[in-house]
C-alpha cells in the first residue's frame, strides 16, 4: 500500500530582491509578486522505503542549495538522502536560491533563508500527513494544439505532445494529490510583468486545479523544454494575462482526459541517486583565452554587444586554469519509481527531441522527466544543434540554439560535448534498473 504526503508554505519574495532569468544580469529588482511563490513536499511510503520530493516556484535549485538541504532533511527526518529530490518550476520571475549562474540574478540572503525555511516546514508537515491512498490512475492528456513552439527548430516546430499525469485517491473518493507533467519553458510572465514575482503560467495552472477542485494538491513537473517557448506570453498578448493564456487550454485538456486513465500499481517504492562527471571538453588556458576573443570577435561581426559578458567569463575561467582548478561538471542524477511510474531527475534543461526518446526507451510503464532537477546543469542540447554552431564564430543571425551550446561560462565549467544529451539519456536508463 501507498502512504502519501504533501504540504505547501509560501515563500516570501523580499521588495527588490534580484529575479532569475531572461538573459544577462540586468537589475530585475523585484516590485511586488503577481502571484505567490510556493515549496511544496510529497512523500512517498510503501512501509518500508520513503521518497520525499521537494518542489519549488524558481528557476532552478542550484547543485550546492539542492546538496545542503538535501543532507539537512536527511539528518532531521531520518531519510536515505538518496531518495531525496529537489524539482523547480522554472519560472523566470523568482529570485535565485544559490550561485549557480553569475548573471543572471544576484542572490538575495533574505530569500534564501525564506526557501530554506519553507523547504524544511513543508516537508515536515508532509511527513506528518501521510495517509494510504486507495487508488492512483495514470494517463497522457493528448494536446489538441501546442501549448508550446520550439525556439530552435522553428520550422520542424516539434513541441511536448501531451501531459503526463498521475492522480492520487483516498478511499471517500477525494483525490489528495494531482501530479502533471509536460515541458514548456516558465517565460509566459514577461513584458510588463518581468520585475514582479511570479509562479508564471504553471502556477496558474496549479492554481487552476485547486479552484476547479481536481485535487487537493497540485504537483508540477517540468518536462524536457530546454528548446520550447511558451505561444503565448505577457510580452505578446500586451498585458498582464500570459500566464492565463497559456494555462487555460493546458488544463482543459488535462481536465479532459482525468476520467480516462489506466489504474496503476503503486505498491513499491524506490530510488536511485548517482554523481556523475559530465562529457566536456577539456581546454588550455590558452585555448579559452581564444575562446573568449572569438566571443569578442563575433560581436564584432554582428554589430552587437551580446557576448561580450560571456566573454569575461571565459577569461576567469583561464585564470582559473592557470591556477589548476576543475572546470569540469560534476552532476546529481537520480530516479524514484512509485510501482509502475518513475520520475527521471534530469540535473539541467533536455531538449525535447532527446526527452521523447528518453520516454520511449523508458522501462517504467508511466514514465516522467523532471528537468531542472537537483542541480542547474544549464541546456542538454542535442547533437544537430551542436553540430550546427561547431565554435563560437559559428554564430549567424539566431540568438536560439547557439545560445543554449555556447552559455557554459556563466557556470564557469568546460562546454559540454555534442553528446550531452545522450550522454544524460544513457545515464538515468542504466540507473533504472535498480
Amino acid at each position: 500500500m501507498l502512504y502519501l504526503g504533501c504540504a505547501e508554505e509560501i515563500i516570501d519574495v523580499p521588495l527588490f530582491a534580484e529575479l532569475y532569468g531572461y538573459g544577462h544580469f540586468d537589475g530585475r529588482r523585484n516590485q511586488g509578486s503577481q502571484d505567490p511563490l510556493y515549496v511544496r513536499a510529497y512523500t512517498f511510503f510503501d512501509g518500508k522505503k520513503r521518497a520525499l520530493v521537494i518542489y519549488s516556484d524558481v528557476c532552478v535549485t542550484d547543485t550546492e542549495s539542492a546538496r545542503t538541504m538535501r543532507a539537512a532533511l536527511a539528518t532531521r527526518f531520518r531519510l536515505d538522502s538518496d531518495g531525496i529530490a529537489f524539482v523547480a518550476t522554472h519560472t523566470h520571475c523568482a529570485p535565485p536560491v544559490g550561485y549557480g549562474c553569475y548573471t543572471f540574478g544576484v542572490t538575495d540572503p533574505l530569500f534564501q533563508e525564506n526557501w530554506r525555511r519553507a523547504v524544511l516546514a513543508a516537508a515536515e508537515k508532509a511527513l506528518r500527513s501521510e495517509e494510504a491512498i486507495a487508488s492512483v490512475t495514470a494517463g497522457k492528456a493528448p494536446l489538441a494544439a501546442p501549448i508550446g513552439r520550439n525556439r530552435v527548430e522553428r520550422e520542424k516546430n516539434v513541441t511536448d505532445p501531451a501531459i503526463r499525469w498521475v492522480k492520487f485517491t483516498r478511499a471517500d473518493g477525494s483525490v489528495k494529490v494531482l501530479l502533471h507533467n509536460h515541458g514548456v519553458h516558465g517565460i509566459s510572465s514577461n513584458g510588463s510583468m518581468v520585475n514582479f514575482a511570479s509562479a508564471d503560467w504553471m502556477g496558474y495552472a496549479n492554481r487552476l486545479i485547486k479552484e476547479q477542485k481536481l485535487a487537493d494538491m497540485p504537483f508540477f513537473l517540468l518536462g524536457p523544454a530546454g528548446d520550447i517557448n511558451p505561444t503565448r506570453s505577457c510580452l505578446d498578448v500586451k498585458s498582464a494575462n500570459g500566464n492565463e493564456f497559456t494555462a487555460t487550454p493546458y488544463m482543459e485538456y488535462l481536465a479532459a482526459d482525468l476520467d480516462k486513465g489506466e489504474k496503476i500499481d503503486v505498491s513499491s517504492v524506490d530510488f536511485k541517486f548517482a554523481t556523475v562527471t559530465m562529457p566536456t571538453v577539456f581546454q588550455t588556458a590558452a585555448e579559452l583565452r581564444a575562446d573568449a576573443q572569438a566571443l569578442r570577435d563575433t560581436d564584432a561581426k554582428m554589430n552587437v554587444n551580446y557576448w561580450g559578458v560571456g566573454a569575461k567569463y571565459i577569461d576567469e575561467m583561464a585564470l582559473l586554469a592557470d591556477k589548476g582548478c576543475d572546470l569540469s561538471a560534476k552532476l546529481d542524477f537520480q530516479v524514484i519509481k512509485v510501482g509502475d511510474f518513475a520520475i527521471y531527475f534530469v540535473p539541467g534543461e533536455l531538449y525535447i527531441g532527446p526527452g521523447k526518446e528518453l520516454l520511449a526507451r523508458a522501462k517504467a510503464k508511466y514514465p516522467l522527466i523532471a528537468t531542472v532537477a537537483n542541480a542547474d546543469g544549464g541546456y542538454f542540447f542535442d547533437e544537430t544543434s551542436a553540430k550546427r554552431y561547431p565554435d563560437a564564430m559559428s554564430k549567424d543571425d539566431k540568438v536560439f540554439g547557439f545560445y543554449e551550446i555556447y552559455g557554459y561560462m556563466y557556470r564557469r565549467q568546460f562546454k559540454y560535448r555534442d553528446n550531452v544529451a545522450q550522454f544524460v539519456i544513457n545515464q538515468l536508463l542504466t540507473m533504472e534498473e535498480m
